[in-house]
């Protein structure tokens, strides 16, 4: 088994082995032995140092067009199965309806996962500017409204571009900050707590923070990128083993022609 997870930068040379040996966190404990995972970044999109492209509508739609790149180059490769390192899914569904392989999203994976081991769920996201926005906009796309508790997307106390490197440095810190608004959650409703960004949730997994108790009540706290590529590990099995086809084949879903392929394609001067 062989699973991509698409990173959503440019990766600066030499940083990639030392983020991958962070983000593995998120998804060793549950991965099979013998599933490999690559991580592949984005050969040419928005360098992650400055949070505030990713809030430009244009900007994310210009990265997002390089994510579906990296997942057509997976599906090229043989992989079994790929996931996108970014609670937002960016790329997923578009790269569905163009790839011949199994793609997941964290935030996806994370909410339905969510509302089949609870009743109700909280969101913690980061606090970056357009989160609120997005966040509101998945749970909107996926019809989970009522399974969201009350105010039910929350967020860490201080900015993202504030707290990232003491956390880096320190994930119990990001750990502490993350209980300290779940408890809130919890006090509201919450039965799952979903980690609502992708870097929140490998320094959770690296505190080995995956559960918070109030008054008794044992509350799950969900890495989602470990619950996103679970899905991804899951599905490719499920496909090779039964042949149920995945995703399905129907309306806009459909892949394209070979012709409807290379004549779009060359209209963007994409290679074909």
């Amino acid at each position: 088994m062989r699973i991509c997870l698409v990173h959503i930068t440019e990766m600066p040379e030499g940083f990639h082995d030392i983020w991958f040996s962070m983000v593995q966190q998120s998804f060793n404990k549950v991965l099979r032995a013998d599933t490999k995972v690559v991580l592949k970044p984005i050969k040419r999109g928005l360098k992650g140092d400055n949070v505030l492209d990713f809030d430009n509508p244009y900007f994310a739609l210009l990265d997002r067009v390089a994510i579906v790149e990296a997942f057509i180059e997976a599906d090229k490769e043989g992989f079994d199965a790929a996931c996108v390192h970014c609670f937002g899914d960016p790329g997923v569904r578009e790269a569905r309806a163009v790839v011949g392989l199994p793609i997941f999203g964290p935030a996806e994976s994370a909410m339905h996962f969510a509302s089949q081991i609870g009743r109700r769920f909280a969101i913690i996201g980061t606090n970056m500017p357009g989160q609120l926005a997005q966040i509101e906009e998945q749970v909107r796309e996926h019809g989970l409204q009522d399974r969201l508790i009350p105010n039910g997307i929350r967020f860490d106390k201080e900015p993202f571009a504030r707290i990232w490197d003491k956390w880096l440095g320190n994930p119990q810190m990001a750990a502490d900050a993350v209980a300290e608004v779940a408890r809130e959650c919890v006090a509201d409703g919450a039965d799952v707590i979903i980690l609502g960004c992708a870097g929140t949730s490998l320094l959770c997994s690296m505190a080995g923070f995956n559960k918070i108790t109030v008054d008794g009540q044992v509350v799950p706290i969900l890495d989602s990128v470990m619950v996103g590529m679970k899905m991804a590990e899951m599905a490719a099995d499920i496909r090779k083993g039964s042949g149920l086809p995945v995703p399905a084949r129907t309306r806009n879903y459909v892949l394209p022609s070979k012709e409807d392929w290379a004549r779009v394609r060359a209209n963007f001067g994409l290679p074909e």
